[in-house]
Order: structure tokens, then C-alpha cells, then sequence
């Protein structure tokens, strides 16, 4: 294979990139890895789907350390609307009390929002529950299919601070609004710590925009299909298709770093939700992923869309999984006028 493919120069690109690695220590938190700045940001993310009921699920929680607050709560959509009053079930916090460091372990941690997530083996399994009564009871266990994927060392989106995404059988049970729903699929987890600004982006003197972390958005993609095939994607808004920075492939068990890669979408002229995806990347093996998906449902967090998308590949496999499309409000505009032509 070219060393050069989708623009860039793979075998450099393979050179230069640097990961990290992961130990059971890292299923804490990491207070003493941060500095003092009040931005400094920890989260945990664990999602799940009913495919045929157009459903999916998340929870979520963020804490900020230094500013001792916590945000986050649970998620459940399906194709009965996308907007925040028109959701399942829908308990987003912000600003609550994050118990002091010297009374808390993310190992074992209910947090103020009401997410409790438990380890039952380092880097591999997770019991996850939440209760609020006559809305979202979750009993959920998440057992990784694959090892946690680090986000690459200096690359958009997370160039500052540590990322990483983990691929994962989810079952259990899920009471929503006094009905029981079974959970038996494959899905995402990551977790993140470091700086997380909120506000207006800023470029820093002499990077592109796309570098700089002020790139309008950024295209999270991912499928986990079954034991040994998942892949994941992280793309950056352009004018016509989105460039693919990282992200991971299993295939056939065995995984591997995407290098590089293209995203296209198709967008609502009336609204800017994205429709159908393709993706086309290349991992550190030379091995090509090439996807199609199509959206089924959607939910709306004020900053972004995210679908839950089927996804079929050129190798035969299909699955279930997600598009996260956050953009900033110019980016939506121009969702809109691709769309139409304009």
C-alpha cells in the first residue's frame, strides 16, 4: 500500500504518533495529574441500545475538581422526538456538589447525580445502575470486548489532557417509566481526564483552526457489532467531507490505531441533522475500513446531535451504533446549506 493515503503521509503520521497506557489505577480519579486551573475536567461515559426499538442510552458524569462540581445524569431516546422535552427519559445536572477527594473512588462511587459505577475487574468490567422511581431504573453490566483505546498524544480533538474509548458487551435490565426493557448489545464507553474549557475557542499564534482546537466541531462515530468486531472514529467538520484524525479498528479480534481516513454526511435542509455517513479510514496495518450508516433516532444536548445510526460495512458486517455530531452554530448553518446545494 501508497505510504501516502487520504492526504496524508502514513508512515510518518505512524512514526510520530505516541499512546498511552492504561493500568487499574486509571479506573480512579486523577486528581494528581491535574493542575490548579479551574477547568480541569474528569468524566465517565457508558452507553447501550434496543435496536429494535430505535432506543439508546447513556449515562454520563463530569466532574471538575478544582471547581468541586459535579454534572451529568441519564439518557434515554428513541425516534419519538429529539429535543430535550421530547426524550424517554431525560435527568441532566449541572453544578451539584462533587464529594471531597478524600471521600471518593470512581472504583466504586455513586455520583451526586445519581450514576453509581462499580468495578468488577479492572479495565474490563462495570456494573453500572441508576434509580430514579417511575422514570429510569438501570441494572446494566458492561464487559469490555477489547483493551481501552488511547486517544493519540496531541491530536484534535483531545490534544490537551488523556482520552480513551473502550468497546464492550452491555446487558441488564432497564426500567423505563414502569416498563421492564432487557439490554443485550454492543457499545462504547470512554472516560477523559485533563483540561475542558468551556467558552469561545481561541486559536493559538500560528496553528490552523484545525489544530488549534477552534474546528467547529468534531464527528464521534463508532459500532460495536459483536466479540471481535467494533471500530471508532473521530473526524473534524470541512467544507465538503470531514477529515478522519484517530480512532480505532477490531477486526477479526485483533486492533489496531486508524492513521487517517475521510467522514461524508448528508444533512436535513430544514434542520442540519445529519442523515446517512460514510467513512473510509486506513488503520496502522494497512487495513481499510469503509462504512455506510443511516440515522433512526435522535437527541439533541444543546451543543450537538447524536444519533443512534445502523451501520453496514463493506465486508458484510452490520451493527448498531452512533453518530455524535457537535458543532458550533456556523457549522450548523453550513449543515444546511450543503444539504441544499447552496
Amino acid at each position: 500500500m501508497t505510504s501516502e493515503l487520504f492526504g496524508v503521509d502514513l508512515d510518518r503520521r505512524r512514526a510520530e504518533r505516541t499512546y498511552r497506557t492504561f493500568g487499574p489505577e486509571d479506573d480512579d480519579f486523577h486528581d494528581e495529574e491535574m493542575t490548579d486551573r479551574w477547568w480541569e475536567t474528569e468524566t465517565n461515559w457508558f452507553s447501550w441500545n434496543v435496536p429494535e426499538r430505535q432506543l439508546g442510552g447513556w449515562t454520563y458524569c463530569q466532574a471538575r475538581p478544582n471547581a468541586r462540581l459535579c454534572n451529568g445524569g441519564a439518557w434515554v431516546w428513541d425516534d419519538g422526538g429529539a429535543y430535550p422535552w421530547d426524550l424517554a427519559y431525560r435527568a441532566e445536572y449541572s453544578g451539584l456538589q462533587l464529594t471531597p477527594r478524600a471521600e471518593r473512588d470512581m472504583r466504586d462511587f455513586e455520583w451526586p447525580n445519581g450514576v453509581h459505577v462499580r468495578v468488577l475487574e479492572p479495565l474490563r468490567r462495570y456494573a453500572v445502575s441508576y434509580s430514579d422511581p417511575g422514570g429510569l431504573e438501570l441494572e446494566l453490566e458492561f464487559e469490555a470486548i477489547m483493551a481501552p483505546n488511547p486517544h493519540p498524544t496531541g491530536v484534535v480533538p483531545f490534544f490537551k489532557g488523556v482520552h480513551f474509548d473502550q468497546a464492550g458487551h452491555v446487558t441488564g435490565t432497564m426500567l423505563l417509566r414502569g416498563e421492564e426493557v432487557p439490554i443485550d448489545c454492543y457499545s462504547v464507553r470512554d472516560r477523559s481526564w485533563g483540561p475542558r474549557p468551556q467558552g469561545r475557542p481561541k486559536h493559538r499564534t500560528g496553528e490552523a483552526p484545525s489544530q488549534a482546537g477552534n474546528f467547529g466541531g468534531v464527528g464521534y462515530s463508532f459500532c460495536a457489532a459483536g466479540p471481535g468486531e467494533a471500530w471508532l472514529t473521530y473526524a473534524v467538520p470541512g467544507p465538503t467531507s470531514d477529515p478522519v484524525t484517530c480512532g480505532f479498528v477490531l477486526r477479526d479480534s485483533e486492533y489496531g490505531h486508524i492513521l487517517a481516513g475521510e467522514r461524508r454526511v448528508t444533512f436535513d435542509a430544514a434542520t442540519g441533522w445529519p442523515l446517512t455517513f460514510e467513512i473510509e479510514a486506513v488503520d496502522e496495518f494497512d487495513r481499510r475500513l469503509s462504512v455506510r450508516g443511516e440515522a433512526v433516532s435522535r437527541h439533541w444536548r444543546g451543543h450537538g446531535g447524536d444519533s443512534l445510526v445502523h451501520w453496514q460495512w463493506d465486508d458484510g458486517v452490520e451493527g448498531w451504533g452512533e453518530d455524535q455530531s457537535y458543532f458550533s452554530r456556523g457549522q450548523w448553518e453550513s449543515n444546511r446549506r450543503r444539504a441544499t446545494g447552496g
